[in-house]
């Protein structure tokens, strides 16, 4: 299911945030008001209406989430500047949320695992000395070489390297052609 207007919502906050004209908080209010049904980024993947959404949307905010520091207000300038390298995976996600292409990875939860401990889990870790804690990372890295096979993670969060090729020639914000095809 792709969810266009959603998509397009969190493509145009995502530049924003990326390139410094809004702060973080600001992001994440955008985000609440228009993508997530009121949830924090990194709270999504509680909300019901996650688990029946557009498939890119959970993996997205997870993404964005780790591009800031939420302790406090700041926007991605100065000491804070994206990297050339984050800056053009930013470009190809916001790509992709502007096609209508389904997303086809599997889900692997990227954060940190200590990020959301349970009461139970806390003991568990000081139990056995944080053993559960790295079965947990080993569990996840594995999940992610599996995944890694699947497709082409180079141009994550494309599938195949010929759909974001595709894709580059055909998005309106990219050519001419393409910008004179979507005035029509």
């Amino acid at each position: 299911m792709v969810d266009r207007e959603r998509r397009k919502k969190l493509a145009l906050h995502l530049r924003h945030l990326s390139v410094g004209l809004i702060s973080n908080d600001d992001f994440e209010k955008k985000v609440m008001n228009d993508v997530t049904h009121g949830w924090l980024p990194e709270q999504y993947y509680r909300a019901k209406e996650a688990k029946f959404d557009d498939p890119i949307i959970k993996p997205m905010l997870e993404l964005c989430w780790c591009l800031y520091s939420d302790t406090k207000r700041h926007k991605l300038i100065g000491g804070h500047k994206l990297t050339d390298e984050q800056l053009k995976s930013i470009a190809r996600y916001i790509l992709f949320l502007h096609s209508n292409l389904e997303y086809e990875w599997s889900y692997i939860d990227a954060t940190n695992p200590l990020i959301k401990l349970s009461l139970k889990d806390l003991l568990l870790t000081i139990v056995t000395l944080g053993q559960n804690i790295r079965n947990e990372l080993n569990k996840r890295k594995q999940q992610v070489k599996e995944i890694e096979k699947m497709g082409d993670i180079d141009v994550y969060p494309f599938f195949r390297k010929q759909d974001y090729e595709a894709q580059l020639k055909t998005h309106p914000f990219l050519n001419r052609q393409g910008k004179a095809n979507a005035q029509q």
